[in-house]
């Protein structure tokens, strides 16, 4: 959904981006293109010029009408909507993970994954299903994602290129901290937090967490279980922590297998043998 308050519950929640700083795929398609550490095009007259020079461009018109690459502000809406259209398509949304097809009553998981699945939605045990829901609504697949916001406690990542790079467009050097939610609210009390991922194919979409500071499955869950117990690094950013829902989970590195097990069966394309 858009980015909006949630009145109910009190929290933010929707938009696209870790940061929510748009609300549609079409305007998180026009971000790259002009970011000078991802594309870094200097206008849309250029963008426009090559669109016009790809051998599909005649599909555009054929699509959104006579002219639709003529004016170069057109050329690079139109450039968005077809990026959005494809994201828009089954590729992006299959839904045929191993629990997938263990909802649909095709598949059976083992006995580690139903273990591991049982901790994932247990309140007393990993509650992860409190952020990441494994039933869907309204008919649809589980997404495990509730769209909101929150600051986990993550370290700071070293690793983080972006900590060393040109102070142009660094000028905080090694100070530098994503202020997450707060700077698209303008809003302090919102800030290192950061939107829900889904948890769908994240076996495979590492490192994981806002600023990659993990590359293992088994390193973040084992975060979530001792934050607040074991000598993890500081939190890069220390208001708004959530200390009710993690930190001191109490689970055994047995129980941390089973769930990295279940994790794994989100995982598209499963061919059932």
């Amino acid at each position: 959904p858009p980015l909006h308050f949630e009145e109910e519950e009190g929290i933010w929640e929707g938009g696209l981006f870790w940061d929510g700083r748009v609300n549609t795929l079409e305007e998180q398609a026009m971000g790259p293109p002009f970011n000078p550490l991802e594309m870094a095009n200097v206008d849309t007259v250029h963008i426009a010029d090559s669109i016009r020079g790809l051998e599909y461009a005649d599909q555009f018109e054929k699509i959104y009408g006579e002219g639709a690459l003529d004016d170069e502000h057109d050329a690079f809406l139109n450039m968005a909507r077809a990026i959005a259209a494809f994201e828009r398509t089954w590729e992006f949304a299959r839904f045929d993970s191993k629990f997938d097809l263990f909802k649909a009553g095709k598949v059976e998981l083992t006995e580690q994954e139903m273990r591991g699945l049982k901790i994932f939605e247990a309140e007393d045990k990993g509650n992860c299903a409190a952020c990441h829901p494994s039933t869907g609504e309204d008919g649809l697949p589980a997404l495990f994602t509730d769209f909101t916001y929150d600051n986990l406690g993550v370290p700071r990542n070293p690793a983080n290129p972006f900590l060393y790079i040109d102070a142009e467009f660094n000028p905080d050097g090694l100070d530098w901290v994503d202020p997450g939610l707060a700077a698209t609210l303008d809003d302090p009390a919102e800030l290192g937090k950061f939107r829900v991922p889904t948890l769908r194919n994240v076996a495979i979409t590492g490192p994981y967490m806002h600023n990659g500071v993990f590359n293992t499955l088994w390193e973040v869950v084992t975060f979530y279980n001792t934050r607040d117990v074991a000598s993890w690094p500081d939190p890069e950013v220390f208001q708004n922590l959530n200390r009710e829902e993690l930190g001191d989970l109490g689970l055994t590195n047995s129980e941390l297998e089973d769930l990295v097990a279940f994790l794994k069966t989100l995982t598209d394309g499963y061919v059932a043998e």
